[in-house]
């Protein structure tokens, strides 16, 4: 398998631990037979949950530009160093976003942020029709 395929799928596996946080986050604030029902007089969300959902469609929004980006690196066959590299700084930004987003960090979640954003555009680079390999 090739290296942004196995990066792909490593980040497939952190989005399932970023739905985890959500969820035993959840199972903290609200009884499980609130959850069994169909939630509609929930009590708001706590910071703490709040923080876990927002991280979650946060992750869902950058894997809509990561997963197309990686596909078309791999079926245009323009990887190479730099997307493997991009995936690479993707996927630790992304690690490191959860916690610090789940437990509130201001300024180095946003960096962590960045950084995954700069990763998918190191492999965003390497497919646009006059760069790359």
């Amino acid at each position: 398998m090739i290296a942004e395929l196995s990066w792909l799928s490593a980040t497939a596996a952190l989005f399932f631990v970023y739905i985890l946080g959500e969820v035993v986050t959840g199972n903290m604030q609200y009884k499980p037979k609130d959850l069994l029902g169909p939630r509609d007089n929930l009590a708001p969300y706590s910071p703490g949950l709040g923080r876990a959902k927002r991280a979650t469609a946060n992750m869902i929004e950058a894997m809509c530009i990561f997963v197309p980006v990686v596909l078309v690196a791999i079926l245009s066959e323009r990887t190479n160093q730099w997307t493997e590299l991009g995936c690479m700084i993707f996927f630790f930004a992304r690690l490191a976003f959860a916690p610090l987003y789940w437990f509130g960090v201001p300024v180095v979640r946003t960096l962590a942020y960045f950084a995954g954003a700069a990763g998918c555009i190191m492999i965003f680079l390497q497919v646009l029709p006059f760069t790359g390999a």
